[in-house]
């Protein structure tokens, strides 16, 4: 379904901003990070990750308009979400435990406000349970976050110097 509308869209659905993808029954809402950077939940956040992510293992570096193009949320209902990153990010986190034991992914996403449980569903997607609703936008902005916290952490853990 592509919605012309966003008054047919649900209310976790970002008013505004057609969604990337939509079911036929108008419930399930996807989103790139990059259509979100310009609300103010995300543009908060935007602000203060690098300008340009370096990467930890082989890979080029990313503009951070790259990083969050790279990057999804989805939901049926604001409470459960799903969150992906693709393969442009793989360089800058470990999505599959390649190099460190611990899920550092999973750990930052634990680690945001209102989260009840994560699962790493695969080695891009995560399930995320929330204790309360949230738009799409507000969620992105939680991901970009745990995303950015995890890239740190990975760099850090292997002993990778960044400069921010």
């Amino acid at each position: 379904m592509n919605s012309s509308t966003s008054s047919a869209l649900p209310p976790y659905a970002v008013s505004g901003i057609q969604p990337l993808r939509v079911n036929e029954e108008g419930r399930h809402v996807e989103y790139r990070g990059h259509q979100l950077i310009g609300t103010p939940p995300v543009a908060a956040v935007f602000a203060r990750v690098p300008e340009t992510f370096l990467p930890v293992t082989e890979g080029e570096p990313l503009r951070r308009e790259e990083f969050c193009a790279a990057l999804d949320v989805s939901s049926r209902d604001g409470l459960a979400w799903i969150v992906g990153l693709g393969d442009a990010v793989k360089s800058m986190v470990d999505s599959g435990g390649d190099f460190v034991d611990d899920d550092l992914i999973e750990e930052a996403l634990a680690a945001q406000p209102d989260v009840v449980e994560v699962y790493h569903v695969d080695r891009e997607v995560f399930d995320v349970v929330l204790a309360r609703f949230l738009r799409a936008d507000e969620m992105f902005a939680r991901w970009l976050d745990a995303i950015t916290a995890a890239h740190r952490e990975f760099a850090r853990r292997l002993g990778v110097e960044l400069p921010y």
